[in-house]
C-alpha cells in the first residue's frame, strides 16, 4: 500500500485466516458491542470522579501543561464517542458479518477498547507514567484499525467511509493530540525542566511538530481529518493561553495551516477517486 505507516500483509494466507466462520463473526460482533458498553461506563465513572474519587478532568488541570486545551475542547469526544457507537452498530449487523473491512480490523477493536478501558484506570488513579505508555499502545493500535480499513487510499463504499474509515480515522487524530498533551502533563508532574527550555516554547514547538504531522498524514496518506482535529486542539490551547503570546500566536498561525491541509487532503482525495474512477482496466 503506497505511503502506508506501517507495512499491511495481505497474503492470501493471513487473508484466509482474516475469512472467519459464522460463529466466530457473530461471537467478534458481540465482544465489539460488549467492549464499547464497558468503555463508556468507565468513562462515565471517572468523568464523574465515582471510579477514584476524583474526575479525569480535575487530574489533568491539577497537573496543567502549556499544552492543555481549554476544557471545551475535550467536548470532542462526544464526537468520537458517538461515530464509535454508529460503528457498534453498524458492525454488528447480521449482514455486516461478512463485511470485507470489517474482516480486515479484526479484534482491533476489542483490543482497542481494553487499552482504553486500562488508560482510564491507571489515569483515574494518578499513574500517569503506565497511563502514557498504554495511550502509545492505543495509537499503534489505532494506526492499525486505520491501515486496514484502507483508507483513503483503498476503495470503500460511501457507508463503509462514514460508518467505519471516519470513526477511527477521527479517533486516531485525536489520540494523536492526546499523546503529545498526555506527555506534557506527565512531564509537568514530574516538574521536568524542559532542558532551560521554557514550557511555553516548549509548546509552540509542538504545535509546529503537530501541524507537520498534520502536513504527512495529509501528503502521504490523503487524511485530511488530521489537521482538522489538530486545528481544534490549537484553538483551545489558544482559547486557554490567549495571554501568552508565543502560545497564542503560534497556535493561531497553525491553524490556519492546518485549515489549508484540510483543503489540500479534501482535493486530494477526491481528485485520486476520479482518477481511479476513469483509469481503464487492466487487460
Amino acid at each position: 500500500m503506497p505511503g502506508a505507516l506501517f507495512w499491511v500483509d495481505d497474503s492470501p494466507h493471513l487473508l484466509a485466516m482474516s475469512k472467519s466462520s459464522p460463529s466466530h463473526g457473530l461471537l467478534r460482533q458481540l465482544v465489539n458491542v460488549g467492549v464499547l458498553v464497558l468503555v463508556l461506563w468507565l468513562n462515565g465513572l471517572a468523568g464523574s470522579g465515582a471510579l477514584s474519587g476524583e474526575s479525569i478532568g480535575l487530574l489533568a488541570n491539577r497537573y496543567r501543561s502549556t499544552f492543555l486545551p481549554a476544557n471545551w475542547v475535550f467536548g470532542i469526544w462526544s464526537l468520537i464517542y458517538l461515530s464509535l457507537v454508529f460503528f457498534t452498530v453498524y458492525q454488528a449487523l447480521p449482514a455486516q458479518r461478512d463485511n470485507e473491512a470489517l474482516r480486515r480490523i479484526g479484534w482491533g477493536w476489542a483490543v482497542n477498547g481494553a487499552l482504553n478501558v486500562g488508560w482510564i484506570v491507571l489515569f483515574s488513579f494518578s499513574l500517569f507514567g503506565p497511563a502514557l505508555l498504554v495511550m502509545l499502545a492505543l495509537l499503534i493500535n489505532l494506526i492499525w484499525i486505520v491501515e486496514r480499513t484502507g483508507w483513503p487510499e483503498g476503495k470503500l463504499g460511501w457507508v463503509d467511509r462514514i460508518l467505519i474509515a471516519y470513526p477511527f480515522g477521527l479517533y486516531l487524530a485525536w489520540i494523536s493530540v492526546a499523546v503529545i498533551a498526555n506527555t506534557f502533563q506527565f512531564m509537568t508532574y514530574l516538574e521536568w525542566g524542559g532542558f532551560g527550555i521554557s514550557a511555553e516554547v516548549w509548546s509552540a514547538v509542538m504545535m509546529v511538530v503537530g501541524t507537520g504531522l498534520a502536513a504527512f498524514m495529509v501528503l502521504h496518506r490523503g487524511n485530511w481529518l488530521f489537521p482538522l482535529v489538530f486545528s481544534w486542539a490549537f484553538w483551545g490551547i489558544a482559547d486557554r493561553y490567549a495571554d501568552v503570546p508565543v502560545i497564542s500566536n503560534t497556535a493561531y498561525a497553525m491553524i490556519g495551516l492546518c485549515f489549508a491541509l484540510v483543503v489540500v487532503g479534501v482535493l486530494r482525495v477526491r481528485t485520486r477517486a476520479t482518477l481511479s474512477a476513469t483509469r481503464p482496466a487492466a487487460g
